[in-house]
């Protein structure tokens, strides 16, 4: 931990509990793709999306997707519907592309983005656009970077944390839980791995960027710790778990 970041934990309180926000993972996976989430009070939902036949299919594994379940059908429709209907608030987009023609999945979605004038937020710009679009997994990062599409983000990694220059490009940092932390969500985590946590948080804030961590205890224990140490996005599966929870 840097010099700067610790000075600045030690001004803050033992308890900084915020209300983060919440993200629907692996959200194609609920009974009402995107509605479960939304109706639940969840500002981002996550797609993971397949190449094939110069469509984008929403699925985990390529053996489990099928032609009608489009990243046009299952979101970028309902989307536009709730948008004209006036029922559309800000929302994030998740794009998790798995396949390896990553920047031809970047180029055919930008492509569908653009059938719907309005409805997805320009980089860098001030609009009311509700719905900004964060690309994630086999991301092709040069591309998005060199202004080929204004309406992509990147969901950044961990190198990108505290990039204030770059922040309108990778507006989240999404880092694997794993690698920093060995607590599980049982008994108490330790003060070197809250610090730690701590100190990543304000990392993003500083740069005013969202901290995310995947694959971490997805339990209310866990939950409670990323608030009380000002992690700005929580991620579940559960999302009736997650949306019960308190936070001041």
């Amino acid at each position: 931990m840097n010099l700067i970041l610790t000075i600045m934990l030690g001004a803050l309180p033992m308890q900084m509990t915020t209300k983060p926000a919440f993200h629907a993972h692996n959200d194609y996976l609920h009974a009402r793709p995107l509605f479960d989430a939304l109706d639940q009070g969840f500002d981002s939902v996550e797609a993971d999306v397949f190449l094939s036949k110069n469509d984008l299919l929403v699925g985990h594994f390529f053996w489990e997707i099928k032609p009608e379940r489009t990243l046009e059908s299952l979101y970028l429709l309902p989307l536009s519907k709730l948008h004209k209907e006036g029922k559309l608030k800000n929302i994030w987009l998740m794009v998790d592309i798995k396949s390896n023609e990553a920047e031809l999945s970047a180029m055919l979605l930008d492509q569908q983005l653009r059938r719907y004038p309005g409805l997805f937020s320009k980089v860098g710009e001030k609009d009311n656009a509700p719905v900004k679009v964060l690309l994630s997994g086999n991301m092709p990062r040069e591309w998005v970077c060199s202004g080929k599409s204004n309406l992509l983000r990147l969901d950044g990694r961990e190198g990108d944390l505290g990039n204030k220059e770059q922040a309108e490009i990778f507006p989240w940092v999404s880092v694997p839980w794993s690698k920093h932390f060995s607590w599980l969500g049982k008994g108490p985590i330790s003060e070197i791995e809250k610090n730690k946590l701590k100190a990543m948080a304000l990392k993003a804030a500083s740069a005013k960027q969202q901290l995310r961590f995947w694959g971490a205890p997805d339990v209310p224990e866990c939950w409670k710790i990323q608030a009380e140490s000002g992690v700005q996005r929580i991620g579940t599966d559960n999302l009736s778990g997650l949306a019960k929870q308190k936070f001041n």
